[in-house]
């Protein structure tokens, strides 16, 4: 028998094992139940993510006796799934820079539905890629976006203003440099300016430069100005493979902290840090918003259950029993709908 104790949280439990830790650190069958990638058939999954332990292992004995019912699936697997359609970092950021050359060329031509596609297939590559682009390429990337936006007769003032953003008054080149384009990105940026500047704080860790949309800063701790909008922040640990990257939102006359938490070239860090964030705060920033509807799409998933499991200590436990557990937190996603609920 496995007693469960429910913490404050209607969506946050402690689970004891009623059995020695060491038979439990020793049983893993279970991390059996844990699967990488969701099973046949299966269209509700539970995405299982250990933000201290990547790999699950020990957390992954408490959920499955917790959550029997549940078909957890790794985090991971998304990361699996953007390597298999999008291959290694090196291949990601050739296939970026591949799709948005040929969407330039596109958008020239007015070809709006392969310019299109092929910015779809530069995003995929990004949001799977722990690098750090070029500025430039970034820029590119948004201002495109919002052009074709605009040539559909789509609302694209808020996608220029992105672009804008990205370029936080460094000095870029607009790939299309044609009305109405030109005048409506100034116009973007005029607004931006209106709006006023936001702040970043980037804190200080060991070794650790930053990079804001692809253009290096240096090491922590940083405080500067930019434009409110989405932002991706880099963090590369010298000497090493480990990199940090998420992407920070940014409002006018509010400050936007981030503290990098440099993982493996697998990017799991990155990966928990934002599932985490999904569960505490319903948003999802807009590369694992990405990663996760691809995923969703390629297995047919109607339905994600984000669990965050933590080992946590048990101050009610007895004498002779095991006093850490995990504890859980948990949010229900609707990949159809974009919509966040509490289970």
């Amino acid at each position: 028998m496995v007693p469960i104790l429910l913490s404050p949280s209607s969506f946050s439990l402690a689970v004891r094992l009623a059995v020695p830790l060491s038979v439990s650190l020793l049983s893993r069958v279970a991390w059996a139940g844990v699967y990488s990638s969701p099973p046949e058939g299966v269209r509700q999954v539970t995405l299982l993510v250990c933000p201290t332990n990547p790999d699950c292992e020990l957390e992954a004995d408490w959920v499955a006796e917790a959550r029997p019912d549940d078909h957890l699936v790794s985090v991971d697997s998304l990361l699996s799934l953007n390597v298999i359609q999008g291959g290694d970092n090196e291949s990601r950021a050739e296939t970026f820079s591949r799709a948005l050359d040929a969407a330039l060329a596109a958008a020239k031509q007015e070809e709006w539905t392969a310019a299109t596609r092929q910015l779809d297939e530069a995003q995929r590559a990004l949001a799977g890629w722990t690098g750090v682009p070029e500025n430039q390429r970034l820029f590119d990337l948004y201002y495109l976006r919002a052009t074709v936006k605009l040539a559909v007769s789509k609302q694209a003032e808020g996608a220029f203003e992105q672009a804008a953003a990205v370029a936080w008054n460094r000095t870029v080149t607009l790939p299309l440099d044609v009305e109405p384009y030109t005048s409506l990105y100034y116009k973007a940026l005029y607004n931006l300016l209106n709006e006023g500047l936001g702040g970043v704080q980037l804190n200080a860790v060991p070794g650790a430069r930053y990079f804001l949309d692809g253009v290096e800063l240096g090491e922590g701790p940083i405080t500067l100005s930019v434009y409110a909008g989405h932002h991706r922040i880099n963090a590369v640990r010298g000497g090493t493979n480990q990199q940090w990257r998420t992407s920070l939102k940014v409002q006018a006359f509010r400050t936007s902290a981030a503290t990098a938490r440099p993982a493996s070239t697998d990017d799991l860090g990155w990966l928990a840090a934002g599932m985490v964030q999904a569960v505490e705060e319903r948003t999802l920033e807009p590369d694992l918003a990405t990663l996760l509807r691809d995923w969703c799409a390629h297995y047919d998933i109607t339905g994600v259950r984000i669990l965050v499991a933590e080992p946590a200590f048990d101050p009610l436990a007895l004498p002779g029993e095991p006093t850490m557990g995990v504890n859980l937190r948990a949010v229900a996603y609707d990949p159809k709908l974009k919509r966040f609920s509490e289970e």
